[in-house]
């Protein structure tokens, strides 16, 4: 039970992982707040967007074959 645990736990930083790497790579670009959290913002999606269609890739890999 504990091993389980702490492998599902990983996933739980996903999130936060996401929105930190945006926010310090707008950071370097911008130096308004309105500019920082817009662009953090669209960063965080496209990252997410690429995530979900590695996952998504590999799940129908381990489908199918």
């Amino acid at each position: 039970m504990i091993p389980a645990l702490f492998g599902f736990s990983i996933y739980w930083d996903l999130p936060v992982l996401l929105v930190v790497v945006s926010l310090v790579y707008a950071a370097t670009r911008h130096d308004r707040w309105d500019k920082i959290l817009r662009e953090g913002f669209g960063w965080g999606v496209r990252i997410a967007l690429f995530l979900s269609a590695i996952g998504l890739g590999l799940y129908l890999i381990s489908t199918y074959i």
